[in-house]
């Protein structure tokens, strides 16, 4: 397998084998440089449905949004071709990558479809009528016949439209933010918990505190009843023992009144 140089790729075209309506000035570097064309498709889009966009007009897809893109040009591969496709560099190093096919069969005829993903960190503009898309060609041994469902294709097919409709796509910095979100919040309920914790930890100690003290008053307020009660039991002994040592004493006055009433009276009789 060989490719096609500048010259033969002309050649080729000059032959209306290729493209219809060529610029020469397109091709370079061995590729022919194809143009973004009026149909595009992006999951950004809030409508979810094709987009005709206007001569010179551009489109914006988004950082982690896909798009359909297809060509102005309608190509028509030779049975003893085949080409590849790419999308430019200094398209690519903006983040946007071809995440569809990057050969065309051989006896292709149709405009090409660019599945594309914007990988990057920034909005990616693309104008219609730009080039961006270069095809290279490359000779076969032999000539095939195109077997496949897209041939004489003029506009974006529906299963990929429905393929990129199914949910929604959040760009990584999207994905970062909410997942930036999330962990606040989960910082956040730590948060709760941690003072929860404490709350609840600072109520037992304080309830804990409280039990203690009523164990140890009830213990004091028994032990003092306890003394209360010994201390008037004392109280009684000692009133008992001066009462009894009061009676001792009025009896002995009672005594001695009588001995001096008694000696009066021996002293009279003599």
């Amino acid at each position: 397998m060989s490719f096609l140089g500048n010259k033969a790729i002309l050649d080729c075209l000059k032959k209306g084998k290729v493209i219809e309506a060529f610029e020469e000035q397109r091709i370079k570097n061995g590729a022919y440089e194809l143009s973004l064309g009026e149909q595009v498709f992006l999951t950004n889009s809030g409508s979810k449905e094709i987009k005709n966009v206007e001569p010179q007009g551009v489109i914006h897809i988004e950082p982690g949004q896909f798009a359909l893109l297809l060509t102005e040009e309608t190509v028509k591969i030779p049975k003893d071709k085949i080409a590849f496709i790419s999308i430019k560099a200094k398209i690519k190093f903006k983040g946007l990558v071809n995440v569809s096919g990057f050969h065309v069969d051989p006896d292709f005829k149709g405009k090409l479809l660019f599945s594309v993903y914007n990988a990057g960190p920034a909005t990616i503009v693309l104008k219609r009528g730009d080039n961006y898309f270069p095809m290279w060609l490359a000779e076969l041994s032999e000539k095939q016949n195109y077997k496949g469902t897209h041939i004489n294709q003029n506009s974006i097919p529906s299963s990929p439209i429905e393929a990129l409709s199914q949910g929604e796509f959040n760009s990584p910095q999207a994905l970062m933010k909410e997942i930036g979100q999330s962990n606040s919040r989960i910082t956040s309920l730590e948060k709760d918990n941690k003072a929860n914790n404490y709350i609840a930890i600072t109520a037992l100690g304080f309830v804990f505190a409280l039990l203690l003290k009523l164990a140890f008053d009830f213990y004091a307020l028994d032990k003092g009843w306890d003394k209360a009660i010994e201390y008037n039991k004392k109280q009684v002994n000692i009133d008992s023992i001066i009462n009894q040592r009061l009676l001792d004493k009025k009896q002995l006055l009672q005594e001695i009144e009588l001995l001096t009433v008694k000696k009066d009276n021996l002293i009279k009789t003599k």
